[in-house]
């Protein structure tokens, strides 16, 4: 089953086209298109990214996924027969994979009030999509719909219950489909089924989450209703105190979208830091001596070790703890720091194992370790691939029936 995904950022579009036969895949084209609506937007394809392409027309998604289309059919790749797509918030309806049509389009506009920044984008992404290939199956996939099996007590906010209820407030949690990928994979590598499985996973990047996972199923995340709950990220502030908002919007004037832009723009690393919202930058800054610098690495591992220590108390005896992302996966100084204190909890780092993992797979817990750390490199792509051939071969077994 060939199959071709794309992947929507609020600025950028990855794309891939798979091979599937099982489990096993064979990736034959992919790659990005980056700042989307800029004079500066490219186009990068192939295995390793290099080839780039002018795509300083793609004003929009649409043009941007226009641009993609164009690319397969040039490089005279077979067409796919599926097509499937990444969408940040299925809101409250749409909670598993799921065949496109008219009904699941307007429950993704709808959730549109939770994600503006992302929903609509992909939205247009799909759109132009279904133009290019009306007649194929398109099926969607969101970041909310692993965390569906949140227990009422930790998806519900408490808040006045009628007010919650009229306005849908409550956890649907993010970056499912990376939980997701890191809870399967680490079922292949072990050779456990996945429903057997207890782990936390942190998916640390320019946006970042923590998952408990039970037999499993994920029932506890960091991030909310928004994106902007939960662990210290790139640009986003995470857990603050309610009361901190209105004191603001009263002290400096600002609107509530205002307020919302601090909170997830001017936040985070960026704003302790005072320098970059990426690791890499803030890292070689402390090294120079930079005291905020060090801060905020400080800040980031021990919000991140603090949601370690509570997941602890959630699944039962956890398997694994598995980093997956940016910053999981390209900076052993900091998984080594965010894991520094838990020994007592049975968690015990392999310092020259931990260093030689760098934008690749393994272990690299100690061997007094009770708990296993991993890295897993996320294949958001593949997993979005491998859940739509699941949905539809499930579709049309039903159907034989």
């Amino acid at each position: 089953m060939r199959i071709l995904v794309f992947n929507c950022g609020s600025s950028s579009l990855k794309f891939a086209l798979f091979d599937l036969a099982g489990i096993q895949a064979r990736r034959v084209m992919s790659g990005e298109l980056e700042e989307i609506g800029a004079k500066t937007a490219k186009l990068r394809v192939g295995r390793d990214g290099q080839e780039r392409v002018d795509a300083s027309g793609a004003a929009d998604h649409t043009e941007a996924a226009r641009a993609v289309v164009r690319e397969l059919k040039k490089q005279a790749h077979e067409p796919p027969q599926v097509i499937a797509h990444r969408v940040v918030h299925g809101g409250p309806d749409v909670v598993e994979p799921a065949v496109l049509d008219e009904a699941v389009l307007r429950q993704l506009k709808a959730a549109s009030r939770f994600a503006p920044l992302h929903n609509p984008p992909a939205l247009e992404t799909i759109r132009a999509a279904i133009d290019a290939f009306p007649a194929l199956p398109q099926v969607v996939v969101t970041d909310t719909a692993f965390h569906r099996t949140l227990p009422l007590a930790a998806r519900t906010y408490a808040l006045p219950w009628d007010l919650a209820e009229r306005h849908e407030i409550r956890r649907y949690g993010f970056h499912g489909i990376g939980h997701a990928w890191m809870l399967q994979r680490y079922a292949e590598l072990s050779g456990r089924p996945a429903e057997t499985l207890n782990l936390i996973t942190l998916q640390l990047g320019a946006g970042c989450s923590a998952c408990a996972i039970r037999g499993g199923r994920s029932v506890d995340t960091s991030m909310g209703m928004t994106p902007l709950e939960g662990l210290m990220m790139a640009t986003r502030s995470g857990d603050l105190d309610p009361g901190i908002f209105p004191y603001l919007a009263e002290r400096e004037g600002l609107a509530p979208r205002e307020l919302e832009s601090v909170l997830n723009d001017q936040a985070g690393l960026v704003g302790i830091s005072g320098i970059s919202g990426d690791m890499r930058a803030i890292e070689a800054a402390s090294a120079q001596g930079s005291v905020r610098a060090r801060l905020a690495i400080e800040m980031f591992c021990a919000r991140a070790r603090k949601y370690i220590g509570a997941y602890m108390t959630i699944p039962g005896k956890v398997a694994a703890i598995i980093f997956g992302g940016g910053i999981g996966e390209h900076a052993p100084a900091v998984r080594s720091e965010i894991c520094d204190g838990l020994e007592h909890l049975g968690i015990a780092v392999d310092l020259e194992a931990n260093r030689e993992l760098v934008s690749k797979e393994g272990r690299f817990s100690g061997q007094q370790s009770g708990i296993e750390l991993w890295v897993v490199p996320l294949e958001e792509e593949l997993y979005i691939a491998r859940a739509a051939a699941v949905l539809l071969q499930g579709s049309q077994s039903t159907s034989a029936e």
